[in-house]
């Protein structure tokens, strides 16, 4: 059994340690899919449904050729006949063939190969996607928990449950980068050291999403077409799960059903209905609403037109 590895090295500021705590915001069926053992991690290519630029960078060339051939050394020419042999069409091949000894065509041929190497690789890694905080987020709740669960544990359970459940993971946070430029603070794609990430695009994210804090759990596998994912099973729930917390709109009722049905697969679990949206006298307040995008348009209406009795001053910014 292998042992997860870390994308960056110890001395990297990304280095994660195994007392993190990670998150991840769930529809209710898929909570009772991981307390029967189950874990469905989807392909990169599945994940592109969200994000058109999952697994996707367009790195200067020359910048894809010298990191190809530094991560697959001699076994670089095997891999590129293997692609132009398994993946490319035959147009494509004979325009490798006519610029194959051009320097001038040279990387026509190149991105060509660039394309179908990506293509391959985003359907065959699956990644579990975690968000990064020491507390919940609402804005987490309300894009991906909505009506759903939050499910709680550290990086290193889950690398441990990934070194007993076998197979090959690696892991690490999201760098995100200016999609324009192809750059971050934490990242240079024509720095040597960075290369890594240019064979691995599924850990880029463009900026926009850094909101996220996400950190992936990577795996390879055969490409699975019908379905666009992996199913784990026999994962012992306790063993990962360190806390589970419901959707905050439940009413008592609800809660009460959820928290028995989970005792049921895990009696001694942190389970309990999120307090985020509960006021200070153990109230509930109006932000539900305002994450569904329920706002009041006669509320509204009347601040507008001023029918609402508050004083003009008091309104303004």
């Amino acid at each position: 059994m292998s042992k997860p590895k870390q994308i960056v090295p110890e001395s990297d500021k990304r280095w994660l340690h195994d007392g993190e705590v990670i998150w991840r915001y769930v529809p209710l069926r898929t909570l009772f899919f991981y307390l029967n053992g189950q874990v469905f991690i989807p392909s990169v290519a599945k994940l592109r449904a969200g994000d058109p630029f999952e697994g996707e960078f367009y790195e200067n060339i020359a910048w894809f050729n010298a990191a190809f051939q530094k991560h697959y050394g001699a076994a670089a020419s095997r891999v590129d006949e293997w692609i132009i042999k398994k993946l490319c069409s035959d147009p494509e091949r004979k325009l490798i063939q006519i610029n194959k000894n051009d320097p001038n065509g040279a990387n026509a041929a190149a991105m060509v190969l660039r394309k179908h190497y990506f293509d391959f690789v985003r359907r065959t890694r699956f990644a579990w996607c975690w968000f990064q905080s020491n507390r919940e987020s609402a804005a987490m709740w309300s894009v991906y928990g909505n009506q759903g669960v939050a499910i709680k544990t550290t990086v290193g359970r889950l690398s441990a449950l990934f070194e007993t459940a076998g197979g090959n993971f690696i892991y690490g946070r999201m760098t995100y980068v200016d999609y324009e430029s192809g750059v971050s603070t934490e990242f240079d794609p024509s720095r040597e050291s960075d290369y890594y990430l240019l064979l691995r695009p599924f850990f880029l994210k463009r900026k926009e999403f850094e909101s996220e804090k996400e950190i992936r759990f990577v795996t390879a596998g055969n490409d699975r077409d019908e379905r666009k994912g992996i199913l784990l099973t026999n994962l012992v729930a306790k063993e990962w799960i360190s806390a589970i917390r419901l959707w905050p709109g439940l009413n008592a009722g609800e809660a009460a059903s959820i928290l028995k049905a989970v005792e049921h697969f895990m009696p001694q679990v942190d389970c309990q209905k999120s307090e985020l949206f509960s006021g200070p006298d153990g109230s509930f307040i109006d932000l539900i609403d305002v994450f569904n995008g329920r706002t009041g348009s006669a509320a509204d209406s009347s601040w507008t037109d001023g029918q609402d009795g508050i004083p003009v001053p008091l309104k303004a910014l």
